[in-house]
């Protein structure tokens, strides 16, 4: 769904899903394996040589030709985009990211989260659901969790126990800190691990909110199988607000950072 010029962006504030799958199944470019660890991250302008570099930056790192991925770069960011909810001026700018990772045994337990507030919004969109999207390009999809009432109050409530020094003023240590980490990660593995999961098939684009307490409950997948995987993710703003998280986060404007 998306929104000319001239339509209120407040009129999608309740029917713009937190969770979705995009209805245009993207065909996949051939990647079977990954050479190496690598990470790609972009702030800058939507239209612009990123998708060049991008695809020059997969080939790089995979057994990936060039060429065929570039379109199906094209066909991510354009689908993505036309989704995305905004005029042109409101998602102008993005944050585009691709991870390729070897395997390995860091998600074997799940880390069961929702993703935080990525910017400020500028103050026409404050109260529309901003969102992610993400596609797979080799290897397991990301793993997400039904939306349900039951799976935002166990995350709430194990947050709350795990966490418990949240919002009393109280400074604890970083080995503090990970001890929760690591406790809520396990305690939230062994509650949901029977809980329904959202099937995401070859080439799906997926779209997920952030910032909000009803954003979806996800987690990297299991990646110790071979191959390896590639993952691409990108959220649309103004160029405000991308410049607002570039700035937050220490990055460059208009450079991709690999």
């Amino acid at each position: 769904m998306s929104l000319s010029q001239d339509q209120d962006t407040s009129a999608v504030a309740h029917t713009h899903s937190r969770l979705a799958i995009l209805p245009t199944t993207i065909p996949l470019s051939p990647i079977t394996s990954v050479k190496q660890c690598a990470v790609l991250s972009y702030f800058g302008p939507v239209h612009s040589p990123i998708i060049s570099s991008a695809a020059k930056f997969i080939a790089a790192h995979t057994d990936a030709s060039e060429e065929p991925i570039m379109k199906t770069l094209e066909s991510f960011i354009d689908f993505s985009e036309a989704d995305c909810v905004g005029t042109a001026e409101q998602k102008e700018c993005c944050w585009f990211t691709i991870r390729i990772t070897e395997p390995n045994d860091s998600f074997k337990v799940p880390r069961w989260h929702q993703d935080g507030r990525m910017f400020d919004c500028d103050v026409e969109m404050r109260g529309v659901p901003r969102s992610k999207y993400a596609l797979t390009l080799l290897g397991p999809p990301t793993l997400l969790l039904s939306q349900s009432q039951h799976i935002f109050e166990t995350l709430q409530r194990g947050e709350n126990e795990f966490f418990w020094w949240r919002g009393t003023g109280k400074k604890v240590s970083e080995e503090e800190v990970d001890r929760a980490d690591e406790g809520l990660r396990g305690w939230l593995a062994g509650r949901f691990e029977k809980e329904e999961r959202v099937k995401v098939g070859e080439g799906q684009v997926l779209r997920f909110s952030w910032g909000r307490e009803d954003s979806p409950v996800h987690s990297e997948p299991d990646l110790t199988a071979e191959g390896g995987r590639v993952f691409m993710t990108v959220l649309f703003g103004s160029e405000a607000e991308v410049r607002r998280m570039c700035e937050f986060r220490g990055e460059v404007w208009g450079v991709v950072d690999v």
